[in-house]
This record gives structure tokens, sequence and C-alpha cells, in this order.
């Protein structure tokens, strides 16, 4: 039975009837080393990071003030429903959920009760008997708010599920429940509408990736070496002075004769450098005296002696102003045949780190295809190199850990990358000074992870680049600016890799390399999903190029006769003649199954079928699954070769190549006539591409 509700209106304590006040709400759950029980029940504020264990979230994300909600009856069922989730396998659940996804149940539950307070005074979970405030709220929350439309079914079935979960832990609440189950169980995709079944991920798009990614490429492979060698002399020129040898002035005169004898200004104050209160900023000319103070080996105090203050203004007004000041040299940009950048100075110095950091983690997470929590996994000292399965090519891997579909904790587990993924990995062995390779620089009494702050770092390092690379601009997509986020990057190079399997990176990197290092090492070998990823974005490749030939061939085109029969059969069942309109959901799944075996290649698409491929000749009897042997294809004699117009510039690039390969003339007489084979059959294939004359 349910306690009496006059506790709350009598302003005693409210008690659960099913959790003691002093229950540990970790209890059971793998805790960080050296963490304690964590939060007890009857705590208004559960601080639970030390149950989560991926690198890349904040302490935000995984605590719960409950004092946030006023009133003390449903303050009290927050705790509980809290409580149940991170105690007990909710029904529908295969698994205890992470305590951020507590976290995010319960911001949910405070929106609800929020809402209730606002629209319903008065009113109860209890009291919930139909849907009606229910659809309101699905409507406040969703369609109402501030989410992009293509995002609203995937919001809808969110807030649904959750209030599913709020009706399924019912018996774990004293004072108030959900006793009707929302919308009678009826599904999220009734309730919801049907979610697009392709990812809705935004995919970086090719305009702006190019010129960020070889802006980071340029930041791993050049700009590093300027920054590393910048820290080094840092480091140097704040060690402690020891015991001067002569005096102070003597030490500022040479350090200025120096200055003089290179051709180089005095070091200038950066524009946004905080000066001490007093400090007259015209009386020393503008130089950066604490820059030159480290640079001379002299007090900081001594520089600042009116004399001495005299003398760098007569120097700054001889020999002008350095931007920067420090020695270490800039590298040219093979681009413009000019340094990349001014000199360092201590400011600017730390927010190259940062962009360094930022690049780093572009070229590691883009071209090894790793989720934003596995990259923020890697410690110094996780690359190494491995012969591949035959002995000839050395592979670069990397050791981190994989978190999805994994324990709690984690799993460790490889990657095979790219040479550029080691560049970047040791870059940032370089930097760190901690057990992790990206955390938060420029804080002295804290190695914090970068955490969810690396979103806004990707984007100021997309600003960085606008005035490093100027040659190479990022433009903007509809009038702005994009905006990174870390699940684009794997979302994109799936894409890629599906849709443009001969693409470019950038420079001389291409998908196929990255296809085959991917593959051959953590996307074939765990259960990331990243494979699959891929193969879903190579169906939708297919599909939307199936589509496109059927296009065609309502336009007129001349088609293969396999696909012109195909295409025949599906216009005919869908009634797809002109004056009629199609659906384009059911002219899509019409289209689904017969793309399935669809290849597009360079000479000739493939329309597959195993029983009469001759790729397959030299092999047994094929199962169902199998594919094509690209290496094996005869285009001008498998009756599945399918040669269209788009495959014209390549075959004639190969009669080309052939006929020039005839003006040699050491050729022996087989080689001529393969040569003349080769040019008949390539100009067979390509007649099958012309319209008959009329």
């Amino acid at each position: 039975m349910t306690p009496n509700l006059v506790t709350a209106s009598a302003g005693e304590p409210l008690l659960s009837a099913h959790v003691a006040a002093d229950a540990p709400v970790l209890a059971g759950r793998p805790l960080r080393a050296d963490a304690g029980p964590g939060p007890r029940f009857a705590e208004d504020v559960w601080h639970m990071a030390a149950a989560y264990h991926l690198p890349n979230h904040h302490l935000g994300q995984s605590t719960i003030v409950f004092t946030t909600i006023e009133d003390p009856l449903w303050r009290l069922t927050a705790k509980e429903y809290a409580y149940s989730r991170l105690t007990k396998i909710t029904e529908g659940c295969k698994r205890l959920p992470s305590v951020v996804t507590v976290c995010r149940e319960f911001r949910e539950l405070r929106r609800l009760f929020g809402f209730l307070a606002d629209r319903c005074p008065r009113l109860r979970l209890r009291d919930l008997t139909d849907d009606t405030v229910l659809d309101a709220y699905l409507h406040h929350r969703v369609d109402a708010g501030n989410f992009k439309p293509e995002n609203h079914v995937q919001e809808r079935g969110r807030v649904k599920w959750f209030l599913t979960l709020l009706f399924r832990t019912r018996e774990s609440l004293t004072f108030d429940r959900l006793v009707r189950l929302p919308w009678d169980g009826r599904t999220s995709q009734d309730v919801a509408g049907r979610r697009p079944s392709e990812n809705t991920t935004q995919r970086i798009p090719p305009q702006v990736l190019a010129p960020y990614l070889r802006g980071a490429l340029f930041y791993v492979r050049v700009a590093s070496k300027d920054v590393l060698a910048a820290l080094a002399e840092q480091e140097r020129i704040r060690l402690p002075m020891g015991k001067p040898t002569n005096s102070t002035r003597a030490r500022l005169e040479a350090f200025i004769e120096r200055r003089r004898g290179e051709g180089r200004g005095m070091p200038a104050r950066p524009a946004d450098i905080n000066l001490p209160r007093g400090h007259c900023t015209g009386s020393d000319g503008g130089v950066n005296r604490k820059l030159v103070a480290q640079l001379a080996r002299i007090s900081y105090a001594s520089v600042d002696l009116p004399a001495n203050v005299e003398l760098l203004r007569q120097a700054a007004a001889e020999l002008g102003l350095e931007e920067g000041g420090m020695d270490t040299e800039i590298s040219i940009d093979e681009e413009t045949g000019r340094p990349w950048r001014p000199r360092f100075h201590s400011k600017s110095l730390l927010n190259e780190v940062r962009t360094l950091l930022a690049a780093c983690y572009v070229v590691t997470v883009y071209l090894s295809g790793m989720r934003d929590s596995e990259a923020q996994s890697l410690k110094p000292g996780c690359h190494f190199t491995e012969p591949s399965a035959d002995g000839v090519i050395e592979r670069h891997k990397v050791r981190g850990t994989v978190f999805k579909g994994r324990q709690p904790t984690g799993d460790e587990d490889s990657w095979v990358v790219i040479e550029p993924v080691a560049q970047a990995v040791t870059v940032l062995e370089s930097l760190t000074d901690c057990d992790k390779l990206f955390y938060r620089h420029g804080f002295r009494h804290s190695k914090a992870g970068i955490a969810s702050t690396i979103n806004d770092l990707l984007n100021v390092f997309a600003d960085r680049l606008a005035g490093a690379r100027p040659h190479d601009p990022i433009p903007l997509v509809d009038g702005k600016k994009w905006r990174f986020t870390t699940r684009q990057f794997r979302r994109t190079v799936a894409w890629h890799i599906g849709h443009q399997p001969f693409g470019v990176v950038a420079g001389k990197i291409q998908y196929k390399h990255v296809k085959v290092a991917m593959f051959e090492g953590y996307a074939g070998s765990s259960v990331s999903g990243f494979r699959n990823e891929v193969e879903s974005e190579q169906q939708l490749a297919r599909l939307e190029h199936f589509l496109d030939q059927y296009e065609d061939f309502k336009d007129g085109v001349r088609m293969p006769p396999k696909l012109t029969a195909e295409f025949i059969r599906i216009r005919d069942e869908l009634g797809d003649f002109p004056g009629r309109t199609v659906d384009a959901a059911r002219l899509r799944a019409m289209f689904a199954n017969p793309a399935r075996t669809y290849y597009p290649g360079v000479l000739n698409d493939c329309y597959f079928d195993a029983s009469t491929a001759l790729c397959l000749s030299r092999r047994p009897a094929a199962d169902p699954d199998t594919e094509p042997v690209m290496n094996h294809c005869q285009p001008a004699r498998c009756p599945n070769s399918c040669v269209l117009p788009q495959h014209r510039p390549a075959i004639d690039n190969v009669i080309d190549d052939a006929r020039q390969l005839l003006t040699i003339r050491r050729l022996t007489g087989l080689q001529r006539t393969a040569l003349h084979q080769q040019i008949d059959q390539m100009q067979r294939m390509r007649d099958q591409t012309e319209e008959p004359t009329r």
C-alpha cells in the first residue's frame, strides 16, 4: 500500500519504503582505483564519476543534484528512480545502465516534473490515467523544442522510452508512481514515427574536410617540430639563473648587442599581455620585459629598474620590435615559401600547443576510425610495430581501450594504423608529462583529460587554420562555419570508404590504404562495429548508384540487357510511367534487394550473379554470400558486366595507353597481339555505351 502523503504537508522527512538512507548507490559497480564507496541514498548530491571509466567525460555528466527539484515528494521519487536504475536491471534491458545514462534520465524526469508543475498544478504521476498529458509533454519537449527537424523522431523515441522505464520502475517508488503504461505499450515507432534507416550523424563535407585535414597533417609533420623546439627553449630559459658572472647591466647590453648582430628587433609585448599594476606601457617602447629577462638571464626585478627600462626603450627605437621574440626559428611552409607563423612568446606557444593537440586528435581519429573514448584512452607507449601476417610489411599499431559493448572498465585492444597516425602519437608523447596523451594543457595543478572540451578545441583549430594557412581556407557551408564534432570523423571516413573507395584523403594518402589498415586490425577483429558501418555505407552507395541508373533508363539512356530487363520489371510493378508519381520510400524499398548485388566499378559495373560470374570460374560452387573477385573481372566477356556511359573516359584511357605501348619497337609479336586484342575488347565495350544510329 502506498504510504500516506500527509507526511509531505506535515513537514516530516520523507523516507523511502524501499531503500535505506545510508545505502551506497554504487554498490556492486567497479570503481576507479582509490575511490571511496561513493554517495549514499540520503545525500542530495550524488557524485558518481568513480563508477564511470570512459576517459572522455566530465564530472557534470556523472553528477546528480537532487535539490534542483523543489518538491520534496518528487525529489524522493527521483532518488528512488535513480537508485532502482543503478542497482536493478529494468524489464526490457539487458544490463545495468551507466551512471551517465542515469544522470541523463534524471534530467528528463526533472523536466517532466517541471512541466507538470507549470501546466498541471497539483497533478501527480499517479493521476495520469490517459495519454493526454504525456502527448502534451512529448510535443513540449520535442516538437516545440530546439531540436532540428531531422532529429525529432529520434528524440520523441528517447522520451517515449524513458516514460516506459518510469512505468517499469513503479514498484520501487514509494509516494508517487506512473501507474498506467504510456500509450498502452505501443512501440516507439508507433508513437514517435519511423526512424531514418541511414545514420543521422552529419558527414563533414569534402570541401571542408580537405583543407581541415591538410592543415592537421601540416601541424603534425611540420609545425610540431617548431612547437616542440620552442617548448624546450621555454623550459631552458625558465631554469634558475645560478650565480651571475657579470653585472645585470652588462648582460642586458650583451643581449641587445646580440640582437643587433643578428639583425633582429627587440621582443615585442603581446597585445593581450596582462601588465602588472603601475606598469608604464610606453616607457619601455613596447618591449616584452619578462621575455627579455628570461632570454638575457637576469631577474624580473632588475629589468624593471628605470635605467634598464630606458635602455630597452632606446634599443626598441633603434632595432624595432619583433613579434614573439623567442629564439626558436620557424619552419618554412613549402606551399608559400614563407615561415608559417611569427616567432613564439609564452602565450602564443601555449595556444599552439593546444592547436597541435587538436591536429593530432584529428589525424588519429579520422585515419584510424577510432571513437572519441577510444582515442582519449591512449597512453604514452601505446604505439608499436609488428610485421604483417606474410612478414613483408611492418605494420604500425596503437594499443588502447575499447568500451562499447565491453565491460564497464573497457577491454584493451589494438588498432592497425597508417604512418601519419603513428607520427601524431609520437608528437603527443613528446607533449605529455602525465599518463595520458590527450589532456588539458596550461592547467598547472590539473592533468585532467580534454573530455568533452575536444569539440570546442576542434572548432578553435579550424579558426587557427584560417590564420596559419590562409592560402588553403576552409569554405563556409550555407554561409556559416562548419561546426565540427567528434562523431563526425568516424561517420565521414566510413562514408568515404563506402562511397569513394579510390578517393584521396589528403596529399598522397589514399582511402584504400586506410581501409586495408583498418580492416586488417581493429575494425576487422573487434566488436567496434566499424566494418559494419563501412559495409552499411557501401550498401547505401550501391543503392544510390542503382537508382541513378534507373533514372537514366527512364530518360532513355541505353542500358545493358541485364539492367534493362530488371528496370522494366520494377517499372511495371511500380507503375512508374509518365504522369504518375511513385512514392520515393516505396521506390527505394523495391531497389534495396537488387542493389545488394550491384557493384560499381571503374571500367564497368557488376550486376553480380554467382552462377554466371566468370571471375569465379576457377573456384568451386559459391555460396549465396559470395562477392565478385574484381581482380579476375573479364568485363568484355562476363554476362554480369554492365558498361555504362560514365565508363567511357576510363575505357578511352586504356585504349590510348595500349596504342602508346604499340609504338615501342622492341615488343614481341605475342605482346603486340595481346595489345591489339585488348584494344578490340575495350572498343567493343565502348561501343556498348553508344546510342544506335537511327
